[in-house]
């Protein structure tokens, strides 16, 4: 299994302005730490898509992230939706970012995720324009709306990664088809939604036909004592605060039940059994 972190604050959300965040408290390190704990207990790594915005003010936290042995990738800067930037805009925050990240940690910034996996065409060829090597902002889902542009991918439902562009790799989130639909499986809210052994059979089955399951979840994921502020409507509310005391035991079992590791840690193992093979 792939394990993968967006690590950004309770607070960083499109919905609130940079000036908005600054008048939050942070809550992040502790269930980051959380997470790196039970990450060493297993010797699991992962990949962290970090928030250069986070990043300028959690330095060593994103430090401590790489020390311990896991992937530091970018989350763009701003956490705005990439469909609703210019195209000069978009390039400004991944290139921020990107740089921003590798000063701080020191190694080369190879992926990126975009926020709430709001990925364009005009994006991917600006991401590989700026040097980024893959992608992981491609969803299924059936209750998508602007990312609905992006399922015209024929491979997109395939589950492994596959070549995007010339020299950019993309790693699509998992879906499940049931019936006509395809119902989001990968982590987040749904992860916090479905009992765990109905996750652990969605992946059971994606694994019979797939090469790994990628998981994503964020530090306020596991965060119950967050300040509810995000309730415009009943469905986002429930989407963002359902199932948070449980997520913890979760994501303990998932440890024990699958090898874990960073799309990094994945891409040399595939390309020694390619050697190998």
């Amino acid at each position: 299994m792939i394990f993968t972190v967006d690590l950004e604050d309770w607070f960083c959300s499109p919905e609130l302005s940079l000036a908005d965040w600054k008048r939050y408290p942070f809550r992040l390190e502790k269930p980051t730490h959380l997470l790196l704990d039970m990450l060493d207990e297993k010797n699991a790594k992962g990949t962290f898509f970090v928030l250069g915005w986070i990043a300028e003010h959690k330095p060593e936290l994103v430090k401590e992230i790489h020390r311990r042995g896991h992937e530091i990738a970018s989350h763009g800067y701003a956490h705005r939706l990439v469909y609703e930037q210019s195209r000069l805009e978009f390039k400004e925050d991944i290139r921020h970012s990107k740089l921003l990240l590798e000063q701080l940690t020191g190694s080369e910034v190879r992926g990126y995720r975009a926020p709430c996996f709001s990925m364009t065409e005009w994006g991917l060829e600006l991401l590989e324009e700026e040097g980024f090597n893959y992608d992981s902002s491609l969803m299924p889902n059936s209750f998508a709306g602007e990312s609905e542009r992006l399922r015209g991918y024929p491979n997109l439902n395939a589950g492994s990664s596959f070549r995007i562009r010339r020299r950019l790799i993309e790693y699509p989130l998992p879906a499940q088809r049931i019936g006509g639909l395809h119902i989001p499986w990968g982590g987040g809210g749904y992860y916090r939604l479905y009992p765990y052994e109905v996750f652990r059979y969605g992946v059971q089955s994606w694994l019979k036909r797939h090469d790994y399951f990628l998981f994503y979840i964020h530090p306020y994921d596991l965060d119950k004592e967050q300040p509810r502020i995000f309730q415009s409507t009943w469905s986002n509310s429930f989407r963002r605060y359902y199932g948070l005391g449980g997520t913890h035991r979760k994501i303990e079992r998932m440890l024990n039940d699958y090898d874990c590791m960073s799309i990094e840690h994945y891409e040399h193992q595939a390309l020694g059994m390619v050697r190998h093979g």
